[in-house]
């Protein structure tokens, strides 16, 4: 079993029941980009409806990568679309050690 370690991002949102059509269409459009980013190794994205919550949640390779997106133009859209919501996000990151068999 190989240990490798990596970085985890989790950005979490309150969504409102008026707002969710809106998220989901913007995710359509912005995670296929999203995973093109350079050092992503997967993206997983839960909603809960009943509390009013999503997250996204980016296994990254380094912490080089996240620090790259989060200076590039691709997270700009999500914060700008976030702001035109009012949607209520959280963005934190740990570094992550996996066990692969």
């Amino acid at each position: 079993q190989e240990i490798v370690n990596m970085l985890i991002s989790i950005t979490s949102s309150k969504v409102s029941t008026e707002q969710a059509p809106k998220v989901e269409k913007f995710l359509e459009e912005f995670l296929p980009r999203f995973k093109q980013e350079l050092g992503v190794v997967a993206i997983y994205h839960y909603k809960r409806p009943e509390k009013g919550d999503e997250a996204t949640i980016v296994i990254w390779e380094d912490e080089k990568s996240l620090k790259r997106y989060r200076e590039g133009k691709l997270i700009k859209e999500a914060i700008a679309f976030e702001q035109k919501l009012g949607m209520q996000t959280t963005r934190e990151a740990y570094t992550l050690m996996l066990a692969i068999k």
